[in-house]
């Protein structure tokens, strides 16, 4: 499972910016058909963003189509699923994901598998965050902008979702699948991002979702292992190899199951597979 420190969206209806944001160093890239594109803007956004995805011969590029629960998403399922675009995206982004239905539909419909990143972004919601979670092979984004609107809650104010954040990260765990935080939306604030991306990274959150490509190396920088976590993952995992199923021991102590799926993770982050 590839997962991405950072995932930078990019609208579906500019497609003159799809090259400058594979460019911008992100681990992956999302065209994004969805809150980045008007209502009227959406056929030309879909035609010119399959286009584009079909010629793409690089890695880590993603979509997020509109909410399968609405005419605009399964037009853009069906869109897919007719064309050879979705072959050259590496997943697809869910929005307003309120059941694991939601993700079961969207695979469905396309006819093959492909990772699914669902996006949580309602009370809903998040009452069927694990079952989602399970659904999600790419991972579950906190859509913590609708989220807060939906609660009528202050998004800035990190004590106001620390309940929704746990629960995604708890669930993510759980299906062993990557949690990815909401973008920051003060883009000049440097120093809020990289508080706010520390606090997410110390939550188990594995990434997070950028909306300027100036945000993408700060990002990265906050998820990234020290070297002194690499080397101290690596001896971890090669304790246990060595032990060849027996006893593993590391600087004295007992390795179990939850200390190797940590050095795992660490590694995990070094950067995109």
């Amino acid at each position: 499972m590839l997962v991405y420190r950072s995932l930078l969206f990019v609208p579906g209806a500019r497609a003159d910016r799809f090259g400058k944001a594979v460019a911008a160093g992100a681990d992956a890239v999302i065209i994004d058909l969805e809150d980045a594109v008007l209502p009227a803007d959406k056929a030309q956004a879909r035609g010119d963003t399959l286009a584009w995805a079909g010629a793409w011969r690089g890695r880590h590029l993603g979509l997020r189509i509109n909410s399968p629960r609405t005419a605009y998403g399964c037009a853009d399922l069906a869109a897919l699923a007719l064309s050879g675009a979705a072959g050259r995206l590496d997943f697809l982004m869910v929005p307003k994901t309120e059941t694991a239905v939601d993700l079961e539909i969207v695979s469905e419909a396309l006819g093959r598998k492909i990772p699914l990143i669902a996006i949580i972004e309602s009370g809903r919601a998040l009452s069927n965050a694990y079952e989602i979670a399970a659904k999600a092979g790419g991972g579950v984004l906190f859509g913590g902008v609708d989220f807060s609107a939906s609660l009528g809650a202050d998004l800035s104010d990190w004590d106001a979702m620390l309940m929704a954040r746990g629960t995604i990260a708890a669930a993510c765990a759980a299906a062993g699948v990557p949690a990815y935080d909401v973008p920051y939306l003060d883009t000049p604030d440097t120093d809020g991002l990289i508080a706010s991306t520390r606090k997410a990274k110390a939550m188990g959150f594995a990434g997070r979702a950028c909306i300027h490509p100036g945000q993408v190396e700060p990002v990265n920088a906050a998820f990234t292992p020290t070297p002194d976590e690499v080397a101290e993952a690596r001896a971890v995992l090669a304790a246990m190899a060595a032990a060849s199923g027996g006893v593993a021991l590391h600087k004295g102590k007992m390795i179990d199951r939850p200390v190797v799926l940590a050095a795992e993770r660490v590694l995990s982050r070094v950067s995109p597979g």
